[in-house]
């Protein structure tokens, strides 16, 4: 029998090497149609008392994703996806909304709901016009992956809530924060902001409140292509969520 020469070997080994390489990636080797690459997005879903148990649903820039959260409004899904993704926490008679940047920890509670209001108001739009042009409309893609901006949007909505009611939040990063149902700091902030008639029982923010926090973005509106607010004269706060 004829033996191979080390360079007929090598050769050899090489090609299978990348056919083995060209089999996973047809399997799909980590990433997702069109290429996405899979990520985990994951958070509190709460409206005072945890949503137990609420169907979750991601609708992405491109991508999408489910989950079911757990007893303490815990959920995490884990899929293929480029983002900003619109997130929907639906569990009886109560849903709400809230957005993820990308992969990370994205909270679904009232102040999201609020958070929503004050960006489509900058955007010139609706809360379901925004949510709905997440996998389309460019100017909403920036703005939703856009830290400043959505920074500065939880500073504003702090502020609101601060001028209206008397009461200051735990924290500013209210969308990231991570939090458990029935402990202090951010979940003890919906149960006063509950109290104080802020939120509604079925989870969304007051309507004079709502209307409020998207004439306050209306008044600083983020320009076509631009990273953050430009100021503004304001609207008046009356378009529909």
């Amino acid at each position: 029998m004829k033996l191979l020469n080390g360079a007929t070997l090598r050769t050899l080994q090489f090609g299978s090497m990348v056919l083995a390489t060209s089999a996973l990636v047809a399997c799909g080797g980590g990433t997702g149609s069109g290429g996405s690459p899979a990520g985990t997005v994951s958070g509190t879903a709460a409206v005072g008392v945890a949503l137990a148990n609420a169907s979750i649903t991601l609708t992405c820039k491109n991508g999408s994703g489910s989950a079911t959260a757990n007893s303490n409004g815990a959920y995490s899904a884990t899929f293929a996806f480029d983002g900003p993704c619109a997130i929907t926490a639906t569990g009886g008679a109560v849903t709400i909304h809230s957005f993820a940047a990308g992969a990370g920890t994205y909270n679904v509670t009232p102040l999201t709901e609020l958070l929503l209001d004050y960006l489509a108001g900058q955007l010139g739009t609706t809360v379901s016009g925004l949510l709905a042009g997440i996998t389309s409309n460019p100017s909403y893609q920036s703005a939703l992956s856009n830290s400043t901006v959505i920074a500065n949007a939880e500073a504003a909505v702090v502020k609101l809530i601060k001028d209206t009611y008397g009461i200051t939040l735990s924290s500013s990063s209210f969308l990231t924060v991570s939090f458990t149902p029935g402990t202090p700091g951010a979940d003890a902030d919906l149960d006063t902001l509950l109290t104080a008639g802020a939120i509604l029982s079925n989870g969304q923010p007051k309507a004079s409140l709502a209307s409020a926090a998207q004439a306050a973005g209306a008044a600083a509106p983020i320009s076509s292509g631009s990273s953050g607010p430009t100021g503004g004269t304001g609207g008046s706060g009356t378009a529909t969520r």
